[in-house]
């Protein structure tokens, strides 16, 4: 009985310690007040080395982004495009058509877009297109149809990221990454942006920039209202007047009139067809959004999963195809494709099983393209840089307000994945320096043995 008690005490002592250990395993400051959940999987031999609160729902940030891509793939493939058609309605009357010009819009998030400016040339070829077709005057307007349902920002996205490129909201018509630059001085913008109403404030802690959703009031706080020399970005409010003015001006140069009459046309009367503007292919916008991270083109390839769906449609799809391969979406929450709101909640098993899942389909080879190399690449281009593990590890990162987030894969030499990686910190107390370098040392001293 007595020996009993010594094993069992010591029994006790290392499950303690074991337990002490866990706990602190990026060893950050404040990590006993801190959520982490870690979850790193041998996908060729199916072992779990590292399982750390892996069923703790928290924060993903940008990796949700991984998720949203891997939904996307799977339901529309990589070879997709958004095809944007712009038709006259109406009829024609000489050189002056009786209707209007029309742009049917699909939510392509991509064009005009600075990150494929080989794709410029939208209002170009929409002015060539109506001097092809012999039109001098067109009598009507220039109408946007944008059936695109809960459009714009979203609603659980923090006010203070909405008036920042990065809280741009996808629109039907999205138009040059639906960003402007401002001059607050003069108030001058480029593009111009039509209806935008600018409050200037003097602020002693710095200049910052507010929008609330769904507004067109930009409230700007400057240290020097006055300084010309500053210039800022910031979210257009409606990027489709952004767009029609600019439309309207190239058709004026051109010496093609717009009138803006309002002309009762039958809105299933034949349309003429101009122009049809095609998007990168989705392989294309997936992989450019998940090395910058772009929040925009993420919401974009959502609503890609059900064309013409609202959002909450698109997102219960993409739980559902989920839940049809096997893995528990019971504990998940949604709310968009990039991860911007906090509120959203995944856990590290749950993410390491959709990757997981993604290495092992048909479209692998092409999904694990889509993650930025560690100390090579977008996000990650510090990440590991100085480590062996530099180019064989490629991850997602996200990070907001005390969240840093990794998610992806470690490839071998023949640039196979041999691992999936997720590492989900909230809540932290510790400068987001230290999260990263504990999160570095931890994949170091897993896979650096020698």
């Amino acid at each position: 009985m007595k020996f009993l008690n010594i094993v069992l005490a010591f029994a006790l002592c290392v499950s303690v310690t074991a337990g002490a250990s866990a706990g602190d395993i990026l060893g950050i400051d404040g990590e006993e007040s801190t959520s982490v959940g870690i979850y790193i999987k041998d996908l060729k031999t199916g072992k779990v080395l590292v399982d750390h609160n892996s069923d703790l729902a928290l924060t993903p940030a940008s990796v949700m982004k991984a998720v949203t891509t891997a939904s996307t793939l799977s339901l529309a493939g990589a070879d997709k495009r958004f095809r944007t058609p712009v038709v006259l309605r109406g009829n024609a009357s000489g050189a002056s058509w009786d209707g209007d010009l029309v742009v049917h819009t699909v939510a392509d998030p991509t064009i005009e877009s600075e990150n494929f400016k080989s794709r410029y040339g939208f209002c170009d070829s929409v002015v060539a297109a109506v001097k092809r077709a012999g039109i001098s005057k067109i009598n009507g307007r220039i109408v946007i149809d944008q059936p695109l349902e809960n459009a714009g920002e979203i609603g659980k996205w923090e006010i203070e990221d909405v008036a920042w490129p990065y809280g741009a909201g996808l629109y039907g018509l999205n138009w040059r990454d639906n960003t402007f630059t401002l001059h607050p001085a003069t108030g001058e913008t480029k593009p111009f942006v039509p209806g935008l109403k600018i409050e200037m404030h003097r602020s002693t802690s710095g200049n910052d920039l507010i929008r609330g959703v769904g507004s067109d009031v930009l409230t700007i706080y400057s240290r020097n209202p006055n300084d010309k020399k500053w210039a800022v970005r910031s979210s257009m409010p409606d990027p489709a007047a952004v767009f029609r003015h600019e439309l309207e001006a190239k058709l004026k140069a051109a010496g093609i009139t717009v009138a803006g009459k309002e002309i009762k046309t039958d809105c299933e009367a034949a349309e003429r067809k101009l122009y049809t503007h095609v998007s990168p292919a989705y392989g294309e916008i997936m992989r450019s959004l998940m090395v910058r991270s772009d929040n925009l083109f993420a919401e974009g390839m959502l609503r890609a999963i059900a064309p013409g769906a609202s959002r909450k449609d698109c997102i219960k799809r993409e739980k559902e195809l989920w839940a049809t391969r096997g893995i528990n979406t019971k504990y998940t929450i949604i709310n968009d494709g990039s991860g911007l709101t906090r509120a959203n909640r995944l856990s590290a098993r749950f993410i390491a099983d959709v990757l997981a899942w993604m290495a092992s389909s048909p479209q692998a080879k092409t999904y694990t393209t889509f993650f930025p190399r560690a100390g090579k690449e977008g996000t990650l281009r510090g990440f590991l840089a100085k480590s062996e593990l530099k180019g064989l590890v490629a991850l997602k990162t996200g990070s907001v307000s005390s969240v840093q987030a990794y998610a992806g894969y470690k490839f071998d030499d023949e640039g196979e994945p041999t691992h999936v990686i997720v590492i989900m910190v909230n809540g932290f107390f510790c400068p987001r320096s230290q999260v990263r370098e504990g999160a570095e040392q931890l994949l170091i001293d897993l896979f650096c043995k020698d």
